[in-house]
């Protein structure tokens, strides 16, 4: 008995058995297409027998298929993907694509893995929270939820007061200054510090993140929550003290900063916070 000849082809292991292909419409009983041998087999697609008897397809981490007489990558492996539609390397890919799972979008906000193309997995955005992120991505943070509340700021007798309500500096018989003068956060959020006014008695206030009013003074109000670094769109808080007058003053304007220095007396103490310009 002749040993078969087994011939090695990309995706392919042949074997050429003894016996030859028949002609097409001939071969045992009413074989209407090939016979290899005493089998009935058709050419153009059985992946044992593809092309020729005895070529068998085999592909890796995928079933075998035959197409018009070449084999082919039929269905996947559970866990692999065919992503590069190479036949030589089957299906190379590890699915780990996880639908839901989160994922940082283009922008870094915190968005959702979509599997649509398992081989190129897309991270879709959310809607906008209150969480000082650009969540959908847009160039605009927190847009239109309400989420900032405005601070006003008077100036008279008792120095600058920032505060919530117009109607204190009216009260105190202080001069508005800016109402709104800057936005702070209304609720507490992740990565943003409390902001607070303190009381250093005679009706002078100043502005701190500290709890305990840096020298143990009293808070008098929770104005908001502000960043400690330029997210979302924040603008530096500029901070200033007069040691003549003992006045706290808060600028967002660079101009007004310098000229408070030259002309009043002012020190400047650094940017005491990120605060916002719009709502």
């Amino acid at each position: 008995m002749r040993a078969a000849l087994v011939l090695a082809l990309a995706g392919c292991s042949v074997s050429v058995a003894p016996s030859s292909k028949s002609a097409p419409d001939s071969g045992p009983g009413d074989c209407p297409v090939d016979t290899c041998g005493e089998r009935c087999v058709d050419l153009s697609t059985d992946p044992l027998n593809c092309g020729s008897c005895g070529r068998t397809c085999l592909i890796a981490e995928a079933d075998a298929a035959c197409l018009a007489g070449e084999c082919a990558i039929g269905a996947c492996s559970p866990g692999f993907l065919d992503c590069d539609g190479s036949l030589d390397n089957g299906c190379e890919a590890l699915d780990a694509c996880e639908p839901g799972a989160a994922c940082a979008t283009t922008c870094g906000s915190l968005g959702l893995t979509a599997c649509t193309d398992a081989c190129a997995p897309t991270c879709l955005t959310g809607a906008e929270t209150c969480n000082a992120s650009d969540d959908d991505c847009n160039g605009a943070c927190d847009e239109g939820l309400g989420c900032r509340v405005d601070v006003y700021r008077s100036g008279g007798a008792h120095g600058h007061i920032y505060g919530l309500d117009p109607a204190e500096a009216a009260n105190a018989g202080q001069s508005m200054e800016g109402d709104p003068y800057f936005y702070v956060y209304a609720s507490e959020t992740v990565g943003l510090s409390p902001l607070y006014r303190c009381d250093k008695g005679g009706g002078q206030r100043f502005l701190t993140l500290s709890a305990t009013c840096e020298i143990g003074l009293t808070v008098d109000l929770l104005v908001g929550y502000v960043a400690t670094t330029p997210v979302c769109g924040a603008i530096p808080l500029h901070r200033l003290y007069n040691g003549t007058t003992g006045d706290h003053f808060f600028t967002t304007s660079e101009g007004e900063r310098d000229n408070a220095i030259a002309t009043y007396g002012y020190t400047s103490e650094g940017i005491a916070a990120y605060v916002w310009a719009e709502p």
